[in-house]
């Protein structure tokens, strides 16, 4: 029985003694260990990462991988411990990646409406990029005939999708007539006539022609022109580089003038140059305290004369070059006029 207590007591101090001395010996091995100042490596490549950590004794683990619009794809977005900690060699290095910035795929907006894909677009976090128009007879007006990525495709969130939009089908094409040495009213008819459009005119003074007449224009006779091709005229006029609204050309003023009370028939005459050399427009008689109501082209540079009895009454010049006002788009050299809406030709009331 004492030989057992004896072996016990041995075996304990012998596993106390070897205990101590293993505890002691990692203790001074770990103090001992080199200690190091974790560097920045958020931001760098992982192969660099890598190679940085190995040289300094550290062991990198990968934690994960996140898409980030900042960090480029294969780089170190963050780190555990931080920058500037202590940290002893053969200790662990937690690190993230870098998937780069979040790829989205493109919706397909070929045949539908521009104003719709601009919507898909924006819903799917990218940018309306360069919207080009071309002609075709498969993609209707104003829908989506193809697209650049294209359809399907994967490209960054935030990144332009360029688009090329129908405009219908191609409008026949014609010869540009010849409207030069025409007066204005004539050559928009003949304008209007072909499908075509008037974008711009332009005044220019020429003393050789008479006002109103057509010098020039664009594109000029003989070009190839599709339907709704704008044509820019230049036209004869006292002033050089005005600019007159062409909407002008299809408005009508009504101007009025009232006749004084009396008991009898007055003897009315109004001459006007609006269709060329001065002409009588209107040569009757009219009652007391009737109205005379010219309909006149508000596109048209007109005098309008007017005699009561034989006797000079008034002038009325209509410039069309000039801009408008607050009181309409006629302009007069005398007493103020009544302003109508314009009504279906009937020239003057008697």
């Amino acid at each position: 029985m004492k030989s057992i207590l004896k072996y016990a007591l041995i075996f304990s101090t012998a596993f106390l003694i070897a205990g101590t001395i293993a505890y002691y010996s990692v203790r001074v091995f770990t103090q001992s260990a080199d200690e190091i100042i974790l560097p920045e490596l958020t931001g760098k490549n992982i192969i660099y990462v890598l190679e940085t950590l190995t040289s300094m004794g550290l062991n990198a683990k990968l934690h994960g991988t996140l898409y980030d619009d900042k960090i480029q794809k294969y780089s170190v977005i963050s780190q555990d411990p931080k920058p500037g900690a202590t940290i002893k060699k053969g200790r662990d290095v937690s690190i993230y990646i870098s998937k780069g910035p979040k790829e989205n795929t493109l919706p397909d907006l070929r045949q539908i409406p521009l104003k719709e894909a601009l919507i898909l677009l924006e819903k799917n976090e990218f940018k309306k990029g360069q919207v080009s128009f071309t002609y075709s007879s498969k993609t209707p007006i104003n829908n989506i005939i193809e697209q650049y990525p294209g359809p399907f495709s994967t490209a960054l969130k935030g990144s332009f999708c360029h688009l090329l939009v129908s405009r219908g089908a191609n409008p026949p094409g014609m010869v540009m007539p010849n409207i030069n040495g025409l007066r204005l009213e004539k050559a928009a008819a003949i304008i209007k006539d072909h499908h075509l459009n008037i974008s711009k005119i332009i005044s220019k003074k020429d003393l050789n022609q008479n006002y109103g007449i057509i010098l020039s224009y664009t594109p000029k006779a003989g070009s190839h022109v599709t339907e709704n091709s704008t044509i820019t005229l230049v036209v004869n006029s006292p002033e050089n580089n005005q600019i007159m609204d062409p909407d002008k050309l299809s408005r009508l003023i009504l101007v009025t003038h009232s006749l004084g009370p009396g008991f009898l028939k007055r003897h009315i005459r109004v001459e006007t140059d609006m269709f060329g050399p001065m002409i009588d427009l209107y040569n009757e008689y009219m009652k007391p305290g009737e109205d005379i109501n010219i309909l006149v082209p508000s596109g048209i540079h007109a005098t309008i004369n007017i005699f009561v009895d034989h006797r000079f009454e008034r002038t009325i010049i209509i410039d069309p070059w000039k801009e408008e006002n607050d009181t309409g788009e006629l302009l007069w050299e005398s007493l103020p006029l009544q302003f109508y809406q314009p009504i279906l030709p009937g020239s003057v009331k008697n």
